[in-house]
Protein backbone atom coordinates (compact mmCIF):
# COMPACT_ATOMS: atom_id res chain seq x y z
CA UNK A 1 0.00 0.00 0.00
CA UNK A 2 1.32 3.32 -0.83
CA UNK A 3 1.89 6.43 1.61
CA UNK A 4 -0.33 8.43 -0.40
CA UNK A 5 -3.12 5.41 0.22
CA UNK A 6 -2.78 4.80 3.41
CA UNK A 7 -2.98 8.56 4.51
CA UNK A 8 -6.35 8.90 2.46
CA UNK A 9 -7.37 5.86 3.97
CA UNK A 10 -6.51 6.81 7.76
CA UNK A 11 -7.54 10.44 7.14
CA UNK A 12 -9.62 12.10 10.15
CA UNK A 13 -11.09 15.58 8.88
CA UNK A 14 -10.98 18.59 11.36
CA UNK A 15 -11.62 21.57 9.01
CA UNK A 16 -11.13 23.32 5.98
CA UNK A 17 -8.37 25.78 5.91
CA UNK A 18 -9.11 27.16 2.65
CA UNK A 19 -11.22 26.50 -0.69
CA UNK A 20 -10.82 28.69 -3.96
CA UNK A 21 -13.52 28.38 -6.07
CA UNK A 22 -12.15 29.51 -8.83
CA UNK A 23 -8.84 27.62 -9.03
CA UNK A 24 -11.33 24.28 -7.74
CA UNK A 25 -8.52 23.88 -4.71
CA UNK A 26 -9.34 22.69 -1.61
CA UNK A 27 -7.07 22.46 1.76
CA UNK A 28 -8.06 20.11 4.94
CA UNK A 29 -6.63 19.69 7.85
CA UNK A 30 -6.76 16.56 9.64
CA UNK A 31 -4.94 13.71 11.76
CA UNK A 32 -3.52 10.84 10.73
CA UNK A 33 -2.10 8.78 13.49
CA UNK A 34 -2.48 11.44 16.56
CA UNK A 35 -0.26 14.10 13.97
CA UNK A 36 -1.33 16.53 11.92
CA UNK A 37 -2.00 16.20 8.14
CA UNK A 38 -2.59 18.65 4.87
CA UNK A 39 -4.82 17.39 2.27
CA UNK A 40 -4.71 19.30 -0.94
CA UNK A 41 -7.46 18.37 -3.86
CA UNK A 42 -7.93 20.38 -7.22
CA UNK A 43 -10.01 19.47 -9.57
CA UNK A 44 -7.90 18.43 -12.97
CA UNK A 45 -9.40 19.57 -16.49
CA UNK A 46 -11.53 17.71 -18.62
CA UNK A 47 -9.95 15.20 -20.58
CA UNK A 48 -9.23 16.17 -24.06
CA UNK A 49 -10.67 12.91 -25.23
CA UNK A 50 -14.07 13.42 -23.43
CA UNK A 51 -14.54 16.97 -24.78
CA UNK A 52 -16.17 16.54 -28.25
CA UNK A 53 -18.98 14.52 -26.59
CA UNK A 54 -19.54 16.11 -23.25
CA UNK A 55 -22.65 17.85 -24.21
CA UNK A 56 -23.99 13.73 -24.32
CA UNK A 57 -22.75 12.85 -20.95
CA UNK A 58 -25.17 15.61 -18.94
CA UNK A 59 -27.94 13.64 -17.50
CA UNK A 60 -29.52 15.52 -15.33
CA UNK A 61 -30.11 19.56 -15.19
CA UNK A 62 -31.10 21.99 -12.69
CA UNK A 63 -31.86 25.29 -12.59
CA UNK A 64 -32.20 26.51 -15.77
CA UNK A 65 -32.43 30.03 -17.01
CA UNK A 66 -33.35 30.89 -20.81
CA UNK A 67 -32.74 34.76 -21.58
CA UNK A 68 -33.23 35.79 -25.53
CA UNK A 69 -29.90 34.03 -26.75
CA UNK A 70 -28.60 32.85 -23.26
CA UNK A 71 -28.96 29.84 -21.05
CA UNK A 72 -27.31 28.53 -17.88
CA UNK A 73 -27.79 25.69 -15.45
CA UNK A 74 -26.34 23.03 -13.47
CA UNK A 75 -25.63 20.01 -14.92
CA UNK A 76 -24.05 16.48 -13.93
CA UNK A 77 -21.51 15.09 -16.08
CA UNK A 78 -21.25 10.93 -16.34
CA UNK A 79 -17.63 10.43 -17.57
CA UNK A 80 -14.79 7.99 -15.92
CA UNK A 81 -11.53 10.38 -15.64
CA UNK A 82 -12.65 13.14 -13.97
CA UNK A 83 -9.38 13.19 -11.87
CA UNK A 84 -8.57 14.85 -8.76
CA UNK A 85 -5.03 15.72 -7.61
CA UNK A 86 -4.18 14.52 -4.38
CA UNK A 87 -1.30 16.44 -2.33
CA UNK A 88 -0.28 16.05 1.18
CA UNK A 89 1.86 16.93 3.74
CA UNK A 90 2.25 14.55 6.53
CA UNK A 91 3.42 15.25 9.15
CA UNK A 92 2.46 18.89 8.70
CA UNK A 93 3.61 21.95 11.33
CA UNK A 94 2.37 24.84 12.70
CA UNK A 95 4.26 26.65 9.74
CA UNK A 96 2.35 24.49 6.90
CA UNK A 97 -0.87 25.05 8.46
CA UNK A 98 -0.66 28.93 8.25
CA UNK A 99 0.79 28.83 5.19
CA UNK A 100 -2.40 27.14 3.30
CA UNK A 101 -4.99 28.53 6.00
CA UNK A 102 -7.14 32.02 4.71
CA UNK A 103 -5.58 35.18 6.23
CA UNK A 104 -5.31 38.52 5.90
CA UNK A 105 -2.13 39.76 3.57
CA UNK A 106 -0.27 42.46 3.01
CA UNK A 107 2.22 44.79 1.18
CA UNK A 108 6.17 44.77 2.90
CA UNK A 109 8.60 47.04 1.20
CA UNK A 110 11.63 46.03 1.86
CA UNK A 111 14.41 47.81 2.12
CA UNK A 112 17.94 47.22 2.19
CA UNK A 113 18.12 47.92 6.08
CA UNK A 114 14.53 45.67 6.64
CA UNK A 115 16.02 42.49 4.93
CA UNK A 116 19.91 42.90 6.65
CA UNK A 117 17.88 43.55 10.41
CA UNK A 118 14.34 41.26 9.80
CA UNK A 119 14.49 39.05 7.00
CA UNK A 120 18.30 37.84 6.83
CA UNK A 121 17.88 36.93 10.24
CA UNK A 122 14.28 34.99 10.01
CA UNK A 123 16.34 32.98 6.77
CA UNK A 124 19.37 32.16 9.27
CA UNK A 125 16.58 30.78 12.23
CA UNK A 126 15.06 28.46 9.55
CA UNK A 127 16.64 24.91 10.67
CA UNK A 128 18.62 23.26 8.07
CA UNK A 129 16.47 20.27 7.87
CA UNK A 130 13.70 21.92 6.90
CA UNK A 131 14.53 21.89 2.80
CA UNK A 132 15.92 18.51 3.47
CA UNK A 133 13.87 17.39 0.62
CA UNK A 134 15.82 20.12 -1.86
CA UNK A 135 18.97 18.01 -0.64
CA UNK A 136 17.18 14.87 -1.44
CA UNK A 137 16.77 15.96 -5.17
CA UNK A 138 19.94 17.62 -5.86
CA UNK A 139 21.77 14.60 -4.22
CA UNK A 140 20.29 12.51 -6.47
CA UNK A 141 18.11 10.71 -3.41
CA UNK A 142 14.77 11.26 -4.00
CA UNK A 143 12.34 11.66 -6.93
CA UNK A 144 14.72 10.52 -9.60
CA UNK A 145 13.20 9.45 -11.81
CA UNK A 146 10.70 12.84 -12.35
CA UNK A 147 14.32 14.52 -12.91
CA UNK A 148 14.70 16.62 -16.34
CA UNK A 149 17.98 17.55 -16.46
CA UNK A 150 21.15 17.52 -13.71
CA UNK A 151 24.15 19.56 -13.86
CA UNK A 152 26.16 18.21 -10.51
CA UNK A 153 28.52 21.17 -10.54
CA UNK A 154 28.96 22.25 -7.03
CA UNK A 155 28.65 26.42 -7.87
CA UNK A 156 26.65 26.74 -11.48
CA UNK A 157 24.90 23.26 -11.84
CA UNK A 158 21.06 22.65 -11.11
CA UNK A 159 18.26 20.79 -12.10
CA UNK A 160 15.12 20.59 -13.70
CA UNK A 161 12.12 18.86 -12.68
CA UNK A 162 8.23 19.13 -13.13
CA UNK A 163 6.83 21.06 -10.14
CA UNK A 164 4.13 19.18 -8.30
CA UNK A 165 1.35 21.71 -9.95
CA UNK A 166 1.57 20.69 -13.60
CA UNK A 167 -1.11 17.93 -14.62
CA UNK A 168 0.77 16.97 -17.63
CA UNK A 169 -0.97 18.58 -20.01
CA UNK A 170 1.53 20.78 -22.32
CA UNK A 171 -0.99 24.07 -21.67
CA UNK A 172 -0.66 23.69 -18.62
CA UNK A 173 3.20 23.43 -18.55
CA UNK A 174 4.73 23.93 -15.02
CA UNK A 175 8.99 22.56 -14.60
CA UNK A 176 11.15 24.76 -11.71
CA UNK A 177 14.93 24.95 -12.08
CA UNK A 178 16.89 24.47 -8.92
CA UNK A 179 20.46 25.27 -8.25
CA UNK A 180 23.25 23.23 -6.56
CA UNK A 181 24.77 26.13 -4.93
CA UNK A 182 23.35 26.17 -1.09
CA UNK A 183 24.83 29.71 -0.55
CA UNK A 184 22.27 31.22 -3.24
CA UNK A 185 19.10 31.78 -1.03
CA UNK A 186 16.93 33.95 -2.80
CA UNK A 187 16.85 36.82 -5.30
CA UNK A 188 18.83 38.90 -2.41
CA UNK A 189 21.67 36.54 -3.06
CA UNK A 190 22.31 37.37 -7.04
CA UNK A 191 24.62 39.57 -8.43
CA UNK A 192 26.06 40.03 -11.60
CA UNK A 193 28.63 36.83 -11.43
CA UNK A 194 25.17 35.18 -11.14
CA UNK A 195 24.57 35.97 -14.78
CA UNK A 196 25.56 33.27 -17.26
CA UNK A 197 24.12 30.60 -14.54
CA UNK A 198 20.68 32.29 -15.07
CA UNK A 199 21.66 32.27 -18.74
CA UNK A 200 22.10 28.91 -18.92
CA UNK A 201 19.16 28.21 -16.50
CA UNK A 202 17.21 30.25 -19.06
CA UNK A 203 17.91 28.49 -22.26
CA UNK A 204 17.95 25.19 -20.95
CA UNK A 205 14.55 25.36 -19.43
CA UNK A 206 12.95 26.13 -22.84
CA UNK A 207 14.60 23.23 -24.51
CA UNK A 208 13.37 21.03 -22.21
CA UNK A 209 10.05 22.72 -22.06
CA UNK A 210 9.97 21.96 -25.48
CA UNK A 211 10.81 18.37 -25.41
CA UNK A 212 8.33 18.23 -22.58
CA UNK A 213 5.49 19.87 -24.62
CA UNK A 214 6.07 17.83 -27.57
CA UNK A 215 5.88 13.96 -25.74
CA UNK A 216 2.74 15.75 -23.81
CA UNK A 217 1.29 17.16 -27.06
CA UNK A 218 -1.35 15.23 -29.09
CA UNK A 219 -0.82 17.35 -32.24
CA UNK A 220 2.34 19.06 -32.93
CA UNK A 221 0.67 22.18 -33.33
CA UNK A 222 1.00 22.99 -29.57
CA UNK A 223 4.39 22.91 -28.97
CA UNK A 224 5.68 26.09 -27.06
CA UNK A 225 8.12 28.56 -28.93
CA UNK A 226 10.32 30.59 -26.50
CA UNK A 227 8.61 33.58 -26.29
CA UNK A 228 5.63 31.38 -24.80
CA UNK A 229 7.15 30.61 -21.79
CA UNK A 230 7.43 32.76 -18.77
CA UNK A 231 10.56 32.35 -15.98
CA UNK A 232 10.49 34.19 -12.99
CA UNK A 233 11.17 34.29 -9.10
CA UNK A 234 9.37 34.01 -5.76
CA UNK A 235 9.97 36.70 -3.19
CA UNK A 236 9.85 35.79 -1.07
CA UNK A 237 9.81 32.22 -2.20
CA UNK A 238 8.17 29.20 -0.26
CA UNK A 239 11.69 28.07 0.83
CA UNK A 240 14.67 29.54 0.88
CA UNK A 241 16.94 27.66 -1.32
CA UNK A 242 16.94 29.56 -4.94
CA UNK A 243 14.77 27.85 -7.34
CA UNK A 244 13.18 29.19 -10.98
CA UNK A 245 9.62 28.59 -12.22
CA UNK A 246 9.11 27.66 -15.76
CA UNK A 247 5.49 28.17 -17.11
CA UNK A 248 3.59 27.86 -19.98
CA UNK A 249 1.87 31.19 -21.00
CA UNK A 250 -1.38 29.70 -22.02
CA UNK A 251 -1.36 28.67 -18.39
CA UNK A 252 -3.83 31.15 -16.89
CA UNK A 253 -3.47 32.18 -13.50
CA UNK A 254 -0.68 30.07 -12.48
CA UNK A 255 0.24 29.82 -8.69
CA UNK A 256 2.69 32.91 -7.54
CA UNK A 257 2.61 35.28 -11.10
CA UNK A 258 1.15 37.90 -9.45
CA UNK A 259 2.75 41.23 -8.78
CA UNK A 260 4.07 41.57 -5.83
CA UNK A 261 5.83 38.12 -5.30
CA UNK A 262 7.15 37.37 -9.30
CA UNK A 263 10.27 38.54 -10.72
CA UNK A 264 10.74 37.69 -14.50
CA UNK A 265 13.87 36.19 -14.97
CA UNK A 266 14.55 38.62 -17.90
CA UNK A 267 14.14 41.37 -15.80
CA UNK A 268 16.47 40.12 -13.09
CA UNK A 269 19.54 39.85 -15.57
CA UNK A 270 18.64 43.33 -17.10
CA UNK A 271 18.85 44.43 -13.70
CA UNK A 272 21.97 42.64 -12.52
CA UNK A 273 23.71 43.43 -16.02
CA UNK A 274 22.95 47.20 -15.39
CA UNK A 275 23.80 47.47 -11.99
CA UNK A 276 25.83 44.40 -10.37
CA UNK A 277 24.66 44.56 -6.76
CA UNK A 278 21.08 45.65 -7.43
CA UNK A 279 19.14 43.12 -5.65
CA UNK A 280 21.56 43.56 -2.22
CA UNK A 281 20.60 47.97 -2.69
CA UNK A 282 16.76 47.85 -3.77
CA UNK A 283 14.06 48.14 -2.05
CA UNK A 284 11.45 44.57 -2.88
CA UNK A 285 7.90 44.84 -2.50
CA UNK A 286 6.54 41.13 -1.41
CA UNK A 287 2.75 40.05 -0.30
CA UNK A 288 2.86 37.86 2.96
CA UNK A 289 0.09 36.69 5.36
CA UNK A 290 -0.16 37.84 8.57
CA UNK A 291 0.13 34.19 9.72
CA UNK A 292 3.74 34.16 8.50
CA UNK A 293 6.23 34.50 11.27
CA UNK A 294 8.14 37.21 8.97
CA UNK A 295 5.11 39.03 8.97
CA UNK A 296 5.31 38.98 13.32
CA UNK A 297 9.30 39.44 13.12
CA UNK A 298 8.44 42.22 10.81
CA UNK A 299 5.73 43.96 12.58
CA UNK A 300 7.77 43.74 15.79
CA UNK A 301 10.46 45.23 14.38
CA UNK A 302 8.23 48.12 13.33
CA UNK A 303 7.19 48.88 17.09
CA UNK A 304 10.29 48.58 18.08
CA UNK A 305 11.27 51.28 15.49
CA UNK A 306 8.44 53.78 16.74
CA UNK A 307 9.61 52.98 20.46
CA UNK A 308 12.74 53.88 19.09
CA UNK A 309 12.25 57.45 17.53
CA UNK A 310 10.31 58.58 20.82
CA UNK A 311 13.60 58.64 23.05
Amino acid sequence: MSALTTILKNFQYERVLSHNTRTKMIHLLGQVDGQACILSLEKLPYDDHAIPTLGQHVDTLADEVENNIYGWGLGHIRLEHLDTQIKYIYPATDLHIRKYEDQQRYLIKETPTVYDEVTRPYINSIPATRIDWVHNILNGKAEVDRVLYHDKHEENGFVILPDMKWDGHPDSLYLVAIVMNPSLTSLRSLTTNHIPLLERIQSTSIKIAQEQQQQSAATSDIITDPPQLRCFIHYQPSYYHLHIHITALSMQDPPGAMVGQAHLLDSVIDNLTLYPDYYQKATLSYVIGEQHPLYSNYTTWLKQQDKDKKY
